[in-house]
């Protein structure tokens, strides 16, 4: 009788474990997939041109300057890759600099012809030159922190930042003058505060190249904000995902309010790319109808047109082996993509990349 009993509780014991596995797979299923939208996948709208091994995995996009692509280098931060996206010849550049008093943490290069700017939030410090020349001279110090910075023109920095007042995660703009002092100017009101105001609004810092559009897309739930250059709202639009709480749980490690993630979070959006009226962003959320196999072979970016307030249409971005796209960028007719250590190359379809001219839109308060 015994034996009969703890066979019975073995059974039970098991099927309950059976169904908890289930229910999670389950889950873990449906955080993938939102059957409430459907995307469109026209025919060829990029077509692929090369592959170049550029050697390493480490290099991250800085910028353009006509149809040279420049590459920056986490592990070498001085150091660029020159690549002439019609003829494949690469080049490499050392820049030089004067930083005998600096630390640094994290230096980045971004270029905003005809300039280079090497930025550090956390020293905090960015240093300005002239693409050609490659010798950076200091151009801030010391006057704002920040994580993240991408410069909108020769004088002004857009910056992701903790603003002192509020402690919560805010959008600026670092402008030297002509006389040459620095200003910071913040916008409070852009970053809409849902669970913390420092996770719950993480996301991505875009701007149009051509335009000096500012673009800023959360990471957590399925909205997007476009800005013009000097930091006032233009638009504030949603993608085609349903997602419009974030789902994200936050714990406090100590009294001071440090805090951190107690759980990997559902990722809406995981990068994104302004171009003229156009904002492309990469997410694995699944639609309905779509394979959840391609996620495999291939990388989702969904086609925005912010004027028109317009989903416009989706591809794919083909892995290279196993590897998946880890950067992307959009310059006059190419599209780009860093996989592992290659360089992989389209040309995008005029006919689906249309551009409308951009004009002025009433500014939103």
């Amino acid at each position: 009788m015994k034996i009969k009993t703890l066979f019975i509780l073995l059974i039970l014991a098991v099927s309950s474990i059976t169904v908890v596995v289930v229910l999670f797979l389950l889950s873990e299923h449906e955080v993938h997939r939102n059957n409430a939208f459907v995307r469109r996948y026209p025919h060829h709208p990029i077509t692929k041109k090369y592959d170049l091994p550029i050697k390493y995995n480490s290099y991250y996009v800085s910028g353009f300057d006509n149809d040279i692509l420049y590459l920056g280098n986490n592990t070498a931060p001085l150091h660029l890759l020159e690549v002439n996206l019609k003829t494949k010849d690469t080049n490499h550049i050392q820049i030089r600099m004067k930083s005998k008093d600096l630390t640094f943490q994290s230096l980045k290069v971004k270029m905003q012809p005809p300039y280079f700017f090497i930025m550090d939030g956390s020293v905090p410090c960015i240093f300005r030159g002239k693409i050609g020349d490659w010798n950076a001279h200091l151009w801030m110090k010391d006057k704002a922190y920040f994580n993240q910075a991408m410069p909108v023109d020769s004088n002004k920095i857009y910056i992701n930042t903790i603003s002192s007042k509020t402690q919560m995660t805010t959008l600026g703009l670092i402008e030297r003058q002509e006389n040459e002092n620095i200003n910071i100017v913040l916008n409070t009101d852009i970053l809409e505060k849902q669970i913390d105001g420092v996770f719950d609004v993480d996301g991505i810092m875009t701007i149009s190249p051509n335009t000096g559009t500012l673009g800023y897309v959360y990471f957590y739930r399925n909205q997007f904000m476009v800005m013009d250059s000097n930091l006032k709202l233009i638009e504030r639009q949603h993608t085609i995902d349903t997602v419009q709480r974030v789902q994200i749980k936050v714990a406090n490690l100590n009294d001071n309010q440090i805090s951190k993630m107690k759980a990997p979070p559902m990722i809406v959006n995981k990068m994104a790319f302004m171009y003229n009226d156009l904002l492309l962003i990469n997410s694995d959320r699944l639609g309905k109808y779509e394979d959840e196999d391609m996620l495999k072979e291939a990388s989702i970016i969904d086609v925005y047109n912010w004027q028109k307030e317009s989903y416009e249409f989706s591809f794919y971005f083909y892995h290279i082996g196993k590897e998946s796209v880890k950067e992307f960028a959009v310059f006059n007719d190419y599209l780009i993509g860093l996989i592992d250590d290659k360089l992989s190359v389209y040309e995008i379809g005029k006919k689906q990349f249309n551009q409308v001219s951009i004009k002025q839109k009433t500014i939103r308060l």
